[in-house]
């Protein structure tokens, strides 16, 4: 049985780590001119991978985004990008698949989102439930 579930365990920590995500260094920026900050924060690694960059919060006349600058992360399968009230995701928004492993990255925020309620945004491989990085973003 003990040799079951160490097997098990090196099986999830592993497969997480199958690489899914393009590693492409994506350039997607916003348009400084007609864009307003509203938050930031810091990558920071999570327990699963890590993560690196900005996240920024923008204002534009299409409506909200999150910015990913300068970013880079360890790469898995299935990474989404979150938007979260919690560092381990239990009241979230899913803004979808984190487009590539690297670079500058643009993703809309739905309209009705209150972002003021949402505290983190979270690079989070979700079949395996890993954290790989987190900005705390205000």
């Amino acid at each position: 049985m003990k040799t079951n579930l160490i097997f098990l365990t090196l099986f999830v920590l592993a497969a997480c780590k199958k690489e899914n995500t393009p590693k492409l260094i994506l350039d997607e920026k916003v348009d400084q001119a007609l864009a307003m900050e509203k938050a930031k924060g810091t990558f920071s690694n999570g327990p699963y991978g890590t993560a690196s960059g900005t996240a920024k919060i923008y204002t534009t006349e299409s409506g909200t985004q999150l910015a990913l600058e300068n970013f880079s992360s360890s790469n898995g399968p299935d990474l989404k990008v979150y938007l979260s009230k919690e560092k381990d995701p239990v009241s979230f928004i899913s803004l979808g698949d984190l487009k590539a492993t690297g670079g500058n990255q643009l993703y809309k925020i739905p309209d009705q989102i209150k972002t003021s309620d949402y505290k983190y945004a979270l690079i989070y491989c979700k079949r395996y439930s890993h954290l790989f990085g987190f900005a705390e973003i205000n």
